[in-house]
């Protein structure tokens, strides 16, 4: 059960709200991550009905918004009762990544 019905981030300075049927509209117009051809720079993904999408990607194409940041993008999208979860292989397993958990 999601813990809110809509939320907001903030980039830069314009606030944008975002809501699950935005989460669920953007992510139709995307194509699913493939695990054949994963991004080396992109490890948080969020669960949208029966594929994974790229926290950011979705956010970025749901609300419009530019240069989301992937903390901001795999809260307000677990906010909204999404799965999120990191793939971790290598040094993100014994160091973790600064930039996607600071």
């Amino acid at each position: 059960m999601p813990s809110a019905s809509q939320t907001a981030f903030t980039v830069g300075d314009a606030t944008h709200r975002l809501t699950a049927d935005m989460v669920h509209t953007a992510a139709a117009r995307l194509t699913p991550a493939d695990s054949a051809d994963l991004h080396p720079n992109r490890s948080w993904y969020a669960l949208v009905g029966t594929h994974l999408y790229y926290v950011v990607d979705v956010v970025e194409e749901a609300t419009g918004a530019g240069g989301v940041k992937v903390k901001p993008a795999r809260l307000v999208l677990a906010d909204l009762g999404f799965p999120v979860f990191a793939l971790g292989w290598s040094a993100l397993l014994t160091k973790g990544h600064p930039g996607h958990t600071g």
